[in-house]
């Protein structure tokens, strides 16, 4: 009866999915902390407000364009934000915002709210790599002979 262990490219697979997956919250960590650090606060004009799904769950979405000297681009940018700031931009049809200079796409608006959906399936993946770690290691430190094995993969 043979031990089967599991190697380091088990270790190796799972630690690049928690770091893959992790990459998102750690690109929105660093940027909103240089937004923090580096960014200039400016008025952005509103083109356009909504209220998305509201009979349900009301997302209320204003969407601006900041001044020229900042995007000379002039592109329309969407935030979703409170209902206090989507009301006073909707009567003023302006919205402060805090970016970057020379990186427009780098901004957070007053009052703007972000999904909690994309940290729920980082914290569940999170999870999953976490469970699949320990399982690797107690095979790894108890083994898993080949009958195990035999008879796990002759129920497929």
């Amino acid at each position: 009866m043979s031990t089967v262990r599991p190697g380091r490219g088990a270790y190796a697979a799972l630690l690049l999915v928690a770091v893959l997956v992790n990459l998102p919250l750690l690109h929105h960590t660093w940027q909103q902390w240089r937004i923090d650090r580096d960014g200039v606060d400016v008025t952005a004009e509103v083109t356009d407000t909504d209220v998305l799904r509201e009979e349900s769950d009301p997302h209320h979405v204003v969407r601006f364009r900041l001044p020229e000297d900042v995007d000379p681009s002039g592109r329309t940018w969407p935030a979703q934000v409170d209902p206090e700031t989507w009301q006073r931009a909707e009567e003023t049809g302006e919205v402060g915002v805090r970016v970057l200079p020379g990186e427009p796409g780098a901004h957070h608006v007053d009052g703007e709210q972000a999904s909690v959906l994309g940290w729920v399936v980082i914290g569940v993946v999170d999870v999953i790599v976490l469970l699949l770690a320990l399982l690797l290691w107690r095979i790894r430190r108890t083994g898993m002979t080949s009958e195990v094995i035999a008879r796990h993969t002759s129920h497929g």
